[in-house]
Formats: structure tokens, sequence, C-alpha cells
């Protein structure tokens, strides 16, 4: 077996360089494409909404090559550092020039939501009004904190989380690429803690590649704290426990409310399929819908009614 360069991390190496090596998202990619190739009713302003390591900043950096974007001319933002009104302004002023090379500029605010009230206002203008060799690329993983005119200013796209059957097929192949030998029964533990996150599968996978079996599967089942916490907030949901004690463990929550909506519907669906329980099939029908426009908001609703379930 031939020596593995880890010379990248495999959620690196492994980064979709274009849309036909894209995994996932089929009718999202398909939509893109065709938005992008369009001679007449060119647009501007795209919005790409989805959990966390879902593929939304590796599309907009697939755009850039679709659009044959220049590295010089390719501006990325995180507004988790950079949010207030300076920035938006700073981005505004820059977008009256004319690309250095090429035909357009691009500019991508990841993590948009996080930007205060006063830069999501300043940010209107431009998405109203977008000189026709700028393009803006916003992305957030809950759009619920976007300013109502932001997204109508803005085609958005929606990206699921993968299958398991996709995941698995991603994993696989890049066992395959780096010629090393993991288990179908590691794979599948990788796959079902990865919560349909491309992103968060390879981190994993990357985590034990070079591991025996049993040293492996004791690092993945001792991910983290935060699933702990969920699976905490499942058992409670199911024995029906004070309000309390289950907003206590919301309020410390941090991850993305979509992922601990999968974790819950995962964790129900074994409780069901080793005992019918009437109950955890209504709790299952609440959580059945994704989180991507209601949120954390979201997540305590349906909680308190799966509280309220006799």
């Amino acid at each position: 077996m031939k020596e593995r360069d880890k010379s990248l991390p495999l959620h690196l190496k492994y980064r979709p360089q274009s849309f036909e090596e894209f995994v996932g998202a089929e009718s999202v990619v398909e939509s893109l494409m065709t938005v992008l190739g369009r001679e007449n009713g060119e647009v501007r302003t795209f919005l790409f909404v989805g959990s966390s390591g879902c593929g939304k900043t590796t599309s907009a950096r697939i755009v850039k090559s679709s659009l044959n974007c220049s590295d010089m001319d390719f501006f990325e933002y995180n507004s988790a550092n950079t949010r207030g009104i300076d920035t938006i302004r700073e981005i505004t002023e820059n977008s009256k020039y004319a690309p250095m090379k090429g035909k357009v500029k691009i500019y991508l605010i990841d993590e948009c939501h996080k930007m205060t009230n006063d830069a999501q206002n300043a940010l209107l203008k431009l998405l109203e009004d977008t000189p026709k060799h700028v393009r803006l690329i916003l992305c957030t993983t809950d759009p619920e904190k976007l300013i109502k005119t932001i997204k109508t200013r803005c085609m958005i796209f929606m990206f699921p989380l993968l299958k398991r059957s996709q995941i698995l097929k991603l994993l696989k192949r890049v066992c395959k690429e780096e010629d090393v030998d993991v288990s179908d029964s590691l794979l599948n533990l990788i796959t079902d803690y990865s919560d349909g996150c491309p992103r968060q599968a390879l981190v994993m996978l990357d985590q034990v590649i070079d591991m025996d079996e049993k040293d492996a599967t004791g690092v993945l089942l001792n991910t983290s704290v935060e699933e702990k916490t969920v699976l905490d907030l499942c058992q409670l949901l199911l024995r029906n426990s004070k309000w309390e004690s289950i907003a206590k463990i919301l309020k410390s929550l941090e991850d993305d409310p979509e992922k601990i909506r999968l974790s819950i519907l995962k964790y129900m669906e074994k409780v069901l399929l080793s005992k019918y329980d009437q109950r955890v099939v209504e709790i299952m029908d609440m959580f059945s819908e994704p989180f991507y426009t209601g949120g954390k908001s979201l997540l305590v609703k349906y909680c308190a009614m799966a509280n309220g379930l006799k």
C-alpha cells in the first residue's frame, strides 16, 4: 500500500473544484448552472442557505471559476469577524470600480446573518442596484436573522444535507483514492455521526483513517459535548420531562438547528425500530420538515409541542 499524502486535510483535498464534482444537491446545482449560463436576465445577487458544511462557500468559489473571475477580483468576507457597517461601506465603494482582470468582481459574504442591522440595511442599496460587473453572494445557516428586504433582493438557493447513501459513497471514494482500507462498520459509524454533512464526514474520516478500528471507534463514540447534549435532549423529550430541563438544554445548544433536528429524528427512528410508540411517531412528525427558514425558533417551538404530547 502506497504512503498516503497528508499535506492537506481530506475536507480540503477533496473539496469540489467544479459543479460536476459536487456531491448531492443535484437540483440546486442544476438550477445554479442554468442561471449562470443565461445570456439575458443575468442574476447578480445570490443567497445560499443551508447547514454548515453542506457546500455553500464551495459553490461560491465554483461560481467564481464558472464566471472566470480572477483571484484579484474575488473578495471574501466572514461576517462573524467583520460584521459592521464599515465593511459594507468598503464593499459598496470598491464595487464601483471595474474588475482588474476579466469581466466580473465577486463579493462573498459568509455567515451574513451575523451582520448588524445597520450593516444589513446599508447592504440593501447595493443589492437593489448592483453594478453590471459585480456579483454578490451571501451565505447563511440562519436566514431568519436576515431582514426580509435582503432576502427579497436575492435569488435564493437552498442547499440540503446529503442522504446517508451519498455520504457513504463519498467516504468510500475517498478511501479508494487514499488507498486505505477502512471497514464498512467504521464508515457506517462516520456516516451516522456526520448528520448529512460532507465536510464533517471527511473531517471525522481524517481523524481516524490511520488508527486501528478499535481505537477509531472509541474516538468516534466520544466525539463532542454537543452531541451528548443533543442525546440528553432526545431522552428528555421521550420521557416528557419538565419543560425547565428541556429549555435549559435548548439555551446551551450552539449547533445548527437543522443538524439538531436530524439528530432528533435519527434518535427517534432507533427508538421506534425497537418498539412501537405512538408518542415517538408524533414527535417524528413534528420534526419532519427542515428548519432552514425557522432556525432555532422552530426548534424551540417543536420541542415545546413535543413536550406537551400525552
